[in-house]
């Protein structure tokens, strides 16, 4: 039981290969599919280790990075599918999100701040529920229609606002320590 959620966010990561090469047979709903369950091993990592109480830091760790390779990955890989401008701009905010926080959650891990700061907060959690749904859209559009692709557009830009107010919040409780 101790390794399922470390399996988990491994699973997650190495389920990028086959969404990518579904995207690039231009298979979306099953990529779509494959990226759903991908999805859901981030929720199921988390719950598993919580409810058990198998938290440690290599599966902390893990979840992080999962996350972060799964999302950037495929929005990459979108951004050629698509060559849509709006998508490229939203893809390199995300991008440069996921780098700022992971490089300022090693700033406090390397002076051992409190274990607290480093968390994800609900904003964080909300962002990546937005992006997970709006990603899943995004592979869908293109068997569906141009209103799939802006209304994951819309979305993706709302994940964007939450990944920054997000940010904002662990700079500010970080001040105030």
């Amino acid at each position: 039981m101790k390794s399922i959620p470390n399996f988990l966010s491994l699973l997650r990561i190495m389920l990028v290969f086959p969404i990518i090469y579904l995207l690039q047979e231009e298979w979306y709903a099953l990529a779509a599919s494959v990226f759903f369950i991908s999805s859901l091993t981030d929720y199921f990592d988390g719950y598993i280790a919580r409810k058990y109480a198998i938290e440690s830091e290599l599966g902390a760790f893990l979840d992080l990075i999962a996350d972060k390779i799964l999302v950037i990955a495929i929005l990459v890989w979108l951004v050629f599918i698509f060559a849509n401008q709006a998508l490229t701009i939203i893809s390199i905010l995300i991008i440069l999100r996921e780098i700022i926080i992971t490089s300022f959650r090693y700033y406090l891990v390397s002076n051992n701040a409190d274990p607290e700061l480093i968390k994800a907060n609900k904003y964080g959690k909300l962002k990546t529920a937005f992006q997970f749904f709006s990603i899943l859209l995004l592979i869908l559009s293109p068997a569906l229609s141009n209103f799939y692709l802006n209304i994951s557009l819309v979305l993706l830009s709302v994940s964007v606002f939450l990944s920054y107010f997000s940010l904002a919040i662990y700079f500010t409780n970080w001040m105030k320590q």
